[in-house]
């Protein structure tokens, strides 16, 4: 009997027509899919989350702000909220597909003949032989009969099954550069110290003048939300232990131009939120007794203040010194 080749080509056939194309690229597509819904979601939450749009739409970081004790007062805290709280970003670092696929094909064919032959002539004769006191008899009889029989069985089956395993695997993603630029940036303009309503910052609490030379201090005045104050107005008042409200002996000029100040309590504009004091001695003042230098403003409709301690200065030691 000839071998059946049809199962072989039918699992071939089966074989060659699984599209590959559909079973692998249908599960990294949905990776690459899901990777792009993740920048979208992480892009989404930094918009609604981080940023708000001012009255001229443009974009502004959301600020947290926090009222705390420090140094026996309440001050304030502003921190950017993109730099405290974590951003989704999920990448999909690992995709892997596991294919098997398993095809049975079987045939199977039986064949059977089978035949019996009888013969049965029909015929009967009969014969005696006699010799002295013996005799025999004989019968004999003849019968033929013929009968065949045949059965042929074919089977075939055939099966194919496969099975896919798609493993994915995500991790918190590295903060690209340019966004860690931005949250470094914002980390630094977070303001540690800001005032409940705003506040003036002197860069030196407390200095010296000396004969011949002057000291330099910067002001700024800064609102609530610790942004400088343009065109806020302070005013310098003098404090001394006499009760004395003049500068007894020390002359103060402010701006790169130096414009001075010829008043105690005389109101300067500050256009851009900040200025520069120099404060030196008069070349006739014999004496510069210990005083405050009292620095006063409105921000909101709120007074702010801060101070300078000038320390006392004897004018002949001084001069001897110069």
């Amino acid at each position: 009997m000839a071998i059946d080749t049809t199962p072989g080509t039918v699992a071939q056939n089966m074989l060659n027509g699984i599209d590959y194309s559909a079973l692998i690229g249908g599960p990294l597509q949905a990776a690459i899919t899901a990777q792009a819904m993740a920048a979208k979601s992480s892009w989404e939450f930094i918009q609604q989350v981080g940023l708000n749009t001012n009255a001229d739409g443009q974009k502004e970081a959301v600020n947290v702000t926090f009222i705390y004790q420090k140094d026996g007062k309440l001050t304030k805290m502003i921190v950017p909220i993109l730099t405290i709280v974590p951003i989704p970003m999920i990448v999909i670092d690992d995709v892997s597909i596991h294919f098997k696929a398993s095809i049975n094909a079987s045939s199977s064919q039986c064949s059977e003949q089978s035949s019996s032959t009888a013969l049965d002539v029909g015929g009967e004769a009969k014969a005696s032989v006699g010799w002295g006191p013996f005799s025999l008899s004989l019968s004999v009889k003849a019968n033929y009969s013929s009968k065949k029989d045949s059965k042929a069985t074919s089977e075939s089956r055939y099966s194919v099954e496969y099975t896919q395993d798609v493993s994915v695997h995500a991790t918190q993603a590295d903060v690209p550069a340019g966004l860690a630029t931005v949250l470094n940036i914002l980390s630094l303009s977070a303001t540690g110290d800001a005032g409940i309503n705003g506040k003036i910052e002197v860069e030196k609490n407390e200095i010296t003048p000396t004969f011949g030379d002057e000291v330099s201090c910067n002001i700024s005045v800064k609102n609530s939300n610790g942004l400088f104050a343009k065109d806020a107005k302070i005013k310098i008042t003098p404090k001394s232990a006499n009760g004395s409200t003049s500068f007894e002996g020390l002359a103060i000029t402010y701006d790169h131009i130096k414009k001075p100040i010829t008043a105690p309590g005389e109101e300067i504009e500050l256009s851009d939120g900040k200025t520069t004091l120099y404060i030196s001695i008069d070349p006739n003042a014999k004496a510069i007794p210990p005083m405050i230098l009292e620095i006063t403003g409105i921000v909101n409709d709120q007074e702010i203040k801060s101070e300078i301690l000038v320390n006392e200065v004897k004018a002949i030691e001084n001069k001897k010194t110069a």
